[in-house]
């Protein structure tokens, strides 16, 4: 999530349904899912490189089992705001949340953007408003 790839921990407060247009922000990026089994993984960097490279490593791992979401099977629009500039360790807002990821649920599947979004770094989806998730 940085441009000098700076490792940090990120803190995440998930909204459902919420409008964030107006929010001042660094930068945002949006997207699109479908839930098929009424739960949703957050996983961390070092779950999705095992994964990929070893074929007896899972999605969810160990240490990431317990980022479990659960949530009504459908399609959903995420849209994925960040207001702290890890580079520069500049927040433009508070400085208590780093991000704001927000689902939307949607009749209409459309295509993800084919781009690298934010120099590939981002790896999380959804969390519940009273968690908050570090990767």
């Amino acid at each position: 999530m940085t441009e000098e790839g700076i490792e940090h921990s990120w803190t995440i407060e998930v909204k459902f349904e919420a409008t964030l247009n107006d929010l001042e922000c660094y930068r945002r990026t949006e997207g699109y899912i479908e839930i098929t089994d009424n739960k949703l993984y957050i996983v961390d960097y070092d779950c999705l490189t095992m994964a990929a490279q070893f074929s007896d490593n899972k999605i969810p791992g160990e240490n990431c089992a317990n980022n479990r979401i659960e949530l009504k099977n459908g399609m959903y629009m995420v849209e994925i705001v960040q207001i702290y500039n890890a580079d520069n360790d500049e927040h433009i807002g508070g400085d208590k949340i780093n991000m704001l990821m927000n689902s939307n649920e949607i009749s209409n599947f459309e295509a993800n953007a084919d781009k690298v979004i934010w120099c590939s770094y981002i790896h999380y989806i959804l969390l519940d408003d009273d968690k908050e998730m570090r990767a």
